[in-house]
């Protein structure tokens, strides 16, 4: 059933247990809105849990710079829960094995932008208009009538922020940029948090990086030039780089000169391949990755493959060709 921002924030004031879930693998979008939104109930009273579904369970490097870290707990060590509400999760698989927990509990929420959202939660609010669930996680704690903190700001800041490109994709809009304002006026260090999520790598990433680009290919999908890097686990482990942080990659690949699609196809802790891919504006990528299983934007998307990943990369490649303009 759908439900509005302040239907969901009514349920969530008369809970005395809360647990808001990010995605696999959670980026700013997931992680910041889940953190943000359980800081405000934490005002309340309300007793707030956030978790994620990986194996191995660790808070990605590029985001614990975000406060409050503390009300982070791993799946297998969660408490009961009233009610459960999903933050950025576009589909149930999303959030692998904590969708059961989310089903155990007596009112389980989901709340997503992607278009490509698969309903999977009894009550959902899905708003492909927002560029980031962020802004639906801020209106959320304007409903609850809570005070906005630098806690939480920060948290929506680099919600915000990491899902437009740092305000450079064509989804943002000037209520996006009037929201970062009104987190700025918080008094956060906004410099301090793009830095962390985007302008800061280790000496071994970027000789993975060097290593990767060195290798990149560029593959015809029909008419489409699609640029392509290749990350297996064995480069990972050689370079001593978690999977979480190969994502950032992308936004190397996208640069390059003249093509139209850009592709990481990453190796996972257990063999299975995925894909990372932005479109540079003619191709919907988020088609042809929901056509793969996955989902996501029209320029933003991925999908989880198999253990072979030029199968992986030619069910990609395909989709793009046949939904080409």
């Amino acid at each position: 059933m759908d439900v509005s921002l302040a239907d969901i924030a009514e349920r969530l004031r008369a809970a005395t247990s809360v647990l808001l879930i990010a995605h696999v693998n959670p980026d700013a979008d997931a992680l910041g809105s889940s953190l943000a939104t359980a800081i405000a109930l934490e005002s309340l009273g309300v007793e707030v849990q956030v978790s994620f579904p990986d194996q191995p369970f660790d808070v990605p490097l590029g985001l614990r710079f975000l406060p409050r870290s503390d009300l982070i707990v791993a799946p297998e060590d969660l408490r009961p829960t009233e009610l459960a509400m999903s933050m950025d999760a576009s589909s149930g698989d999303r959030i692998g094995r904590l969708l059961a927990v989310g089903e155990q509990a007596p009112t389980f929420i989901a709340v997503d932008h992607h278009a490509s959202f698969v309903p999977f939660a009894p009550l959902v609010h899905a708003d492909a208009t927002r560029p980031a669930t962020g802004l639906l996680a801020l209106d959320i704690i304007d409903a609850l009538g809570v005070e906005l903190t630098p806690d939480m700001a920060v948290c929506l800041y680099a919600a915000i922020c990491s899902d437009t490109g740092s305000f450079r994709f064509a989804s943002t809009t000037p209520d996006t940029l009037r929201t970062a304002a009104r987190l700025m006026e918080t008094g956060i260090d906004f410099a301090a948090a793009a830095k962390a999520m985007f302008d800061t790598k280790s000496r071994d990433f970027l000789r993975l990086q060097a290593e990767a680009m060195g290798g990149l290919e560029v593959i015809h999908a029909g008419d489409v030039d699609v640029a392509v890097i290749r990350v297996g686990r064995e480069d990972r482990d050689r370079h001593g780089i978690a999977f979480t942080q190969v994502e950032s990659l992308i936004d190397a690949v996208r640069t390059v000169e003249g093509v139209e699609v850009a592709v990481v196809l990453k190796e996972d802790d257990h063999g299975i391949w995925r894909v990372s891919s932005r479109s540079l504006g003619a191709v919907d990528v988020g088609r042809a990755c929901t056509s793969q299983g996955g989902g996501g934007h029209v320029m933003a998307a991925g999908f989880t493959g198999t253990a072979d990943p030029d199968a992986t990369l030619q069910g990609f490649l395909d989709a793009v060709a046949s939904h080409a303009p």
